[in-house]
Formats: structure tokens, C-alpha cells, sequence
């Protein structure tokens, strides 16, 4: 380095001495770094600054499985009924001034509750089975309860009894008055007589109330056969879809209707895991800012319930935050299927 300065610089004197006055030009020499190279620092700082936060600007609006349900045709069937009971916001059945139910359509926008039955495939075979099977349960709890059988059973040891006690006392005055083998007679029939109250005894108290169970079981399995021809809302929701109409064959498995429970939703963001790890935000309580049509913003908070053990393409797992949705009159601010919502989950 310093031969070649030292070359350069006689050329230069060589150069000033063949042409006096004159020196070659050179270029500039670069100037030190300007202040473009700084935003690479200020960037620097500006990520260590939010280092403690997890920022996506596009969450998205998911809906909870448990908050969803699609209600199918239980069997091959026709639905007969495609009908409720109105109830008040409490979830109260109303009632008509004659006291009766008031039953209404089901329809799209119909908020229903836990419990409530929306819709009956054709069940009139099974009611018909159903009555059969009533009738037949009081005949076993009637033959069971019976206590004649019983009393007449007793009526006749205490009969052979008798008989039996008369000839021994009679013989005892008077030998041979009955001869031994009438005696045996009697005794073998008083015998008889026993064994005839026990046999009664077992068979009212076993026999018989097994038979009860047994058309017990036969009717609770036709009520349960009945009970699956209808269709029972297992949440508290909206009807958001109805796929059938009353008189429709439908196949089992066949969608009817589908409910939604929108009053908690779920917020999915993407956090980069080459930052932050699934223990840094699992349970950390995230704020989410709803830019609405008309220029509001709503502002949600929920914690951070469920991380994806799934690594995306770019290094990103999705987490999930529940949020408590809110109303406009009968109109939920956080739909599913909603993005571009403003997350930030402070660390």
C-alpha cells in the first residue's frame, strides 16, 4: 500500500513537471456515510421497541366449533313438522290466552335455546308402538302387584294344615281312626301346599317384576326412538340456515338446519415464531380495534386461548383469541369470516 501511494505520487510531480500549471484530475474521494444509512438503526431500535408486543394488523374472525352446530336428519324419513314453541328473550315458553303453546315457524333469525325442539321426522308408527308398550307395562306391575294368588296359596297350607293336625289329634284318642297311610296323605298334601305358597311367593316377586323391567326397557327404548325423530338445538343461537322443508323425504345424515351462538367469537393472528414462542402468548390478553362500514372503530379485548402447534409457510402460527362479541340492536359487530381487524397482544 504505501509503494503504490508512493508511485502514484511521483507520477503526479513527473506529470506537474512535463506540464507546468496543469495536474491530471481524479475523482472525488467518497464521502462518509450520509444520513440514509441511519433508518437501518432506527429500524433497529423501532423492533427492539416493540419486541414486547405481537402486532397483525389482519386479524380474522373465526367462530369457535362449540358455538356451531348443523342439526341432520336422524334416519330416512319425512319431516313432518318443521315447527317450535315461541319463547321470550328469557328462554320462557309463552302461552296463548287459551294456555296452550304457542307454536310458530322455524325460521332463518330465529334465536333458539339449549333443549328446545325445532323440528319432528314422521314418528307415528313408534307412538303407536309407544301405547302398546304402556299397556303392556301396567299388565306386568298389575300381575306383580297381585296378592290373590298369594293369599289363596296360604289359604292352602293352613287348610292341608288342618287336616292333617285333626287326624293326629283323632288318632291320639283313638288309635287307628285314620289309617297310617291317610295320615301320609295329609302330610304329603300339607307338603305340597308349602312348596305351591313358595312357588307363588317367587314367582309374583321375581318372575313377575323382572317381566316389569324388561317392558320397562321395551318403553324407554321406544321413547328414545321417538325422542331421536326430533330435532333438539344443543346451543343457545341463531338459526342461520334451513335446508328443508316440512314434508320433505330426507335421507339420515341429510343437513336441516344450521345454528350459530355468535355472543363469543374467535380472533386468529398469525405470530412470527422466529420471535416469540407459544408460551409467550398463550393467556396474554390481546386488544383487537373493528374498523366498522361507517367509519367507527370497536374496540374488543379476550385472551389468547389456543396456539397452532402448526408451523406456516414464512415461520407464522396462528393464534386464537376469544372475544366477548357485542350488539348494535340485533346486530353482532364481529361476524365470522371477517378480516383486516388490528391485533395487539402485549407480552
Amino acid at each position: 500500500m504505501y509503494f503504490t501511494s508512493l508511485f502514484i505520487l511521483c507520477s503526479v510531480l513527473q506529470a506537474g513537471a512535463a506540464h507546468p500549471g496543469r495536474l491530471p484530475v481524479y475523482p472525488a474521494p467518497t464521502p462518509p456515510a450520509t444520513v440514509q444509512d441511519v433508518p437501518a438503526v432506527q429500524s433497529q431500535q423501532t423492533s427492539t421497541v416493540n419486541a414486547n408486543q405481537v402486532h397483525d394488523p389482519n386479524g380474522f374472525v373465526d367462530l369457535p366449533r362449540y358455538n356451531h352446530a348443523t342439526l341432520p336428519a336422524p334416519e330416512r324419513a319425512i319431516l313432518r313438522s318443521l315447527r317450535t314453541e315461541q319463547r321470550d328473550a328469557q328462554g320462557n315458553i309463552m302461552r296463548g290466552q287459551d294456555g296452550k303453546h304457542i307454536i310458530i315457524p322455524v325460521r332463518e333469525g330465529l334465536h333458539v335455546f339449549e333443549g328446545q325442539t325445532l323440528a319432528n321426522f314422521d314418528d307415528q308408527e313408534l307412538n303407536s308402538i309407544l301405547k302398546i308398550n304402556q299397556a303392556q307395562l301396567e299388565v306386568a306391575k298389575a300381575e306383580r302387584d297381585k296378592e290373590i294368588e298369594k293369599k289363596y296359596a296360604a289359604s292352602s297350607v293352613q287348610v292341608a294344615w288342618a287336616e292333617l293336625e285333626s287326624m293326629l289329634e283323632a288318632n291320639r284318642r283313638h288309635a287307628g281312626v285314620f289309617p297310617a297311610v291317610e295320615v301320609e296323605r295329609a302330610r304329603l298334601a300339607l307338603e305340597q301346599a308349602r312348596a305351591n305358597l313358595e312357588l307363588q311367593i317367587y314367582t309374583l316377586d321375581e318372575v313377575k317384576t323382572r317381566e316389569v323391567v324388561v317392558k320397562e326397557s321395551e318403553l324407554d327404548r321406544t321413547q328414545v326412538q321417538i325422542d331421536l325423530r326430533k330435532l333438539v338445538a344443543p346451543i343457545d343461537g341463531m338459526v342461520v340456515k334451513i335446508e328443508a322443508a316440512e314434508g320433505e323425504w330426507k335421507r339420515e345424515g341429510d343437513p336441516i338446519l344450521t345454528i350459530m351462538k355468535l355472543d363469543t367469537v374467535r380472533v386468529r393472528v398469525k405470530v412470527n415464531a422466529n420471535r416469540f414462542t407459544h408460551s409467550d402468548v398463550l393467556g396474554k390478553q390481546a386488544t383487537i380495534q373493528a374498523r366498522l362500514p361507517n367509519g367507527s372503530v370497536e374496540t374488543f379485548q379476550g385472551p389468547v386461548v389456543f396456539c397452532d402447534p402448526t408451523i406456516l409457510a414464512g415461520a407464522d402460527f396462528h393464534a386464537y383469541i376469544e372475544v366477548q362479541n357485542r350488539r348494535i340492536g340485533n346486530f353482532w359487530l364481529l361476524l365470522p369470516g371477517r378480516d383486516g381487524l388490528d391485533v395487539v397482544i402485549p407480552l
